[in-house]
């Protein structure tokens, strides 16, 4: 086993991509509509595009944040014109939360955007082995759990 001395450089590391991650979190971003978008709301579009459409539930559990805040950013997104919200045909006290048009465009260019701006980083995990991708997914996971323990 490594000593703790030995280990600190790496988590340095860790910690100048998790200031420069909530840096971006920070800077909003036009994908092509006219409308600055900050990273929870693009990926909440995109999120709601991806499910084709959902509750505020469902929505807060595949974010994972909690649904009162999750409420409050679909809010925002219905106000910019990029969500509607319909009555759920099957749960009248329900509603179901849709892209609209421009919603869908801002969804389908943030995708691309992460095509071409990921393209490097998309590479080096699609050259991992299966072995090497078993051990990335297993440090974020313990990375998030990481996190969550400064969350409570």
């Amino acid at each position: 086993m490594r000593s703790v001395e030995e280990i600190i450089p790496h988590m340095r590391e860790i910690g100048r991509v998790l200031v420069k991650y909530n840096m971006v979190e920070r800077r909003a971003f036009d994908f092509g509509v006219g409308i600055k978008l900050y990273p929870s709301e693009i990926h909440t579009l995109s999120t709601v595009d991806q499910l084709g459409g959902c509750g505020v539930t469902e929505l807060a559990r595949e974010s994972g944040v909690t649904k009162g805040a999750t409420s409050q950013l679909v809010s925002k997104l219905v106000k910019k014109g990029l969500m509607v919200k319909e009555p759920d045909p099957e749960n009248g006290s329900k509603v179901i939360l849709r892209l609209t048009e421009l919603g869908k465009r801002a969804s389908d260019n943030h995708y691309k955007f992460h095509l071409s701006h990921d393209r490097a980083f998309i590479n080096f995990l699609q050259e991992m082995t299966e072995e090497e991708l078993l051990v990335f997914d297993e440090i974020c996971s313990k990375m998030n759990e990481w996190m969550d323990n400064y969350l409570k």
